[in-house]
């Protein structure tokens, strides 16, 4: 499981290197896609933190803080981390795990075909890990609409299979 910024870093990096440009929006709904591939074909999660159900779907947090200032624009920088000690940023750690690369490389690029907002109307569909948390959300607490890493499982294995 990786900092879900770096898997964000190596997506912009190889979307970059294609001439394409990825909005906040891009990043989150693929690096979801990506993280829903990786949990049915590795049985482990791509990145350490849960996902979490907003209004245009599935967001990881630390991505979100880190990209935000670019609004609806394209992402220009890179990810970085911070040291709140010294106050200062550094590169994040470079992706070396072939099965996170495998993943990235058997899913990104048909991901970087469809635009923004049909990303989004595909994690907001019936029956999506986003869709069933924000359901589930109105007869109980799920303090930081998480989604759950089991339901993310369940919904791509479904996929792998239809």
């Amino acid at each position: 499981m990786f900092d879900a910024r770096i898997i964000a870093n190596e997506m912009l990096t190889r979307a970059w290197d294609e001439g394409l440009e990825l909005t906040q929006i891009d990043v989150q709904k693929i690096l979801y896609f990506l993280h829903g591939h990786h949990l049915t074909e590795y049985g482990q999660a791509l990145v350490k933190s849960e996902f979490e159900a907003w209004e245009f779907g599935p967001v990881q947090r630390s991505v979100y803080d880190e990209f935000k200032k670019y609004g609806d624009e394209p992402i220009t920088e890179l990810a970085q981390k911070f040291d709140p000690v010294k106050r200062t940023t550094a590169p994040l750690p470079k992706l070396t795990d072939n099965a996170a690369i495998s993943t990235i490389e058997q899913h990104l690029y048909k991901y970087l075909e469809i635009p923004s907002f049909t990303l989004v109307d595909i994690t907001h569909r019936p029956g999506t890990p986003w869709s069933r948390t924000i359901e589930a959300a109105k007869s109980r607490v799920n303090v930081g609409m998480r989604i759950k890493d089991d339901l993310i499982l369940s919904y791509f294995e479904g996929l792998q299979t239809a």
